[in-house]
């Protein structure tokens, strides 16, 4: 094997130990700047309510965190790793997994306590309906 196969080998070997580490890492919820990658969001309102959807393929509800802090939603989770354990060789690599972190600011005219929220065919939806909106005061959301 000559030297610069050798040192692209290297390299990827190294690319592919950081990532699985940072990827096996677990435990609790990281800090915000420890977040890495940002699910698709939709945010619209209805005339009923505010809807969030976001998509989260793969992920086990039981994963992800909603809270309501300081007039916005706040949803974070982790989404593990599926592909098999050990040394792989990326072709493609466009899946993220890891920590995330999504902020969205609650409109003017809904009710944050009053908010439901589901996670079905990949997505999760978070629904504030529409109301009288008292000061904000930090809850969970469940998932139904």
């Amino acid at each position: 094997m000559n030297d610069d196969r050798r040192r692209r080998r290297r390299h990827t070997d190294i690319y592919e130990i950081l990532v699985t580490t940072s990827v096996r890492g677990g435990g609790a919820l990281p800090l915000d700047d420890d977040m890495t990658w940002r699910p698709a969001t939709d945010a619209y309102e209805t005339a009923d309510a505010f809807v969030v959807q976001m998509e989260l393929a793969g992920m086990d509800p039981r994963a992800i965190e909603i809270t309501v802090e300081g007039g916005a939603l706040v949803i974070r989770g982790v989404r593990d790793e599926v592909a098999p354990p050990g040394k792989k060789h990326y072709h493609k690599m466009e899946i993220s997994v890891g920590p995330f972190r999504r902020r969205i600011v609650l409109p003017d005219g809904v009710t944050p306590e009053a908010a439901t929220a589901r996670y079905q065919d990949g997505f999760l939806y978070v629904i504030v309906p529409r109301g009288d909106r008292r000061p904000p005061r930090r809850r969970r959301i469940e998932i139904a």
